[in-house]
């Protein structure tokens, strides 16, 4: 029943993510085109947008007209995706690394703890939005890169903020596993570095890869929420300089931190255009927190229920005391 029910957290956590993903894909390839209601003309006469949800619009629409689950949709590929992909970069760079920093020597790992610890103490957002604020805020002479330019150095440059602190969880797991018996029993043995990663280390550490995979997608994602708020948008972040009137800074993709941060005050006015992105926000958090859960019920051993011994009908016969159990030893007294 629990490993039924880890493999219904999975299906849950990861079937949200992939539907969302393969739907958005899908979306774009069929042109993205938002579908955009103006007014309407109904039994209370004519209204203008923004809608509130309804029957005819679930999510309602923006200022705009344009329908919000829509952008959603659009938007779902360049947030989850652009948080899959910073994870995919830290994790490959903080694998190489923390695995290393495992083997090094005492002293030396002891040095390099110290400077890398130092990054549990810094916010990571503030970290990206001074790195990422030269790169991603129009200047009044626009922009010197391409969207794809500044959307990849992005994910480089969040992937590298990430990097010390998930080493550190790896090399940490790496170390408690070459302090175990065996790899000392292999190492009297003459077993090399790589013998020891290849044979002993990496099938003991790989299932709690798995489990750090989703941290670290949730810790990507959170990253980039933060930055939306901060009005570093995804992608970069279209500023007026116009002197007679301007808008607001808005994205330049449908990225839903973007558009939180863009329609923060929204949710006093016309609360769906706020809460809609981070309804689908929040359900992508919990659905990477079930996908992490699942994992630890199956890939953990210490999170795994003991099974219980079936007692057999045969023992519980044999442990009964009736007075049949007992026989007379020796010879009778007569009277």
């Amino acid at each position: 029943m629990t490993t039924l029910k880890n493999w219904l957290l999975i299906g849950f956590g990861a079937g949200f993510i992939l539907l969302m993903l393969g739907w958005s894909i899908l979306f774009h390839y069929k042109g993205a085109e938002i579908p955009k209601t103006v007014m309407t003309n109904g039994d209370d006469g004519f209204a203008a947008a923004p809608f509130s949800p309804s029957s005819q619009i679930p999510f309602g629409t923006d200022r705009d007209g344009y329908h919000m689950f829509y952008k959603v949709l659009d938007g779902a590929v360049y947030t989850l995706g652009a948080a899959i992909a910073i994870s995919v970069v830290a994790f490959l760079l903080a694998f190489l690394v923390g695995v290393l920093m495992g083997f090094w020597k005492p002293a030396v790992r002891r040095y390099s703890d110290k400077v890398l610890m130092g990054f549990y103490f810094i916010p990571q957002s503030i970290i990206a939005y001074n790195v990422l604020y030269p790169l991603l805020w129009e200047t009044e002479d626009g922009f010197t890169t391409t969207l794809n330019e500044r959307i990849i150095w992005t994910i480089l440059v969040l992937a590298f903020i990430m990097l010390p602190t998930t080493a550190i969880l790896i090399s940490n797991e790496t170390k408690e596993i070459l302090g175990k018996e065996f790899i000392a029993g292999a190492r009297v043995l003459g077993g090399s570095r790589f013998f020891l990663f290849w044979k002993h280390v990496l099938p003991h550490l790989k299932g709690r890869l798995f489990i750090l995979f989703p941290k670290l997608v949730i810790q990507a994602l959170l990253i980039i929420a933060h930055l939306g708020f901060f009005t570093i948008y995804f992608g970069g972040t279209d500023v007026c300089y116009d002197l007679y009137g301007c808008d607001p800074p808005k994205p330049f993709i449908q990225e839903w931190a973007s558009i939180m941060g863009t329609n923060y005050s929204e949710i006093y006015n016309a609360w769906w255009i706020f809460m809609t992105p981070m309804l689908f926000f929040s359900l992508a958090i919990i659905a990477l927190t079930a996908t992490t859960k699942g994992l630890e019920g199956l890939l953990d051993p210490s999170v795994k229920p003991q099974k219980k011994k079936a007692v057999s009908s045969h023992h519980q016969a044999s442990s009964s005391v009736t007075p049949e159990s007992f026989q007379r030893v020796g010879k009778e007294v007569s009277s």
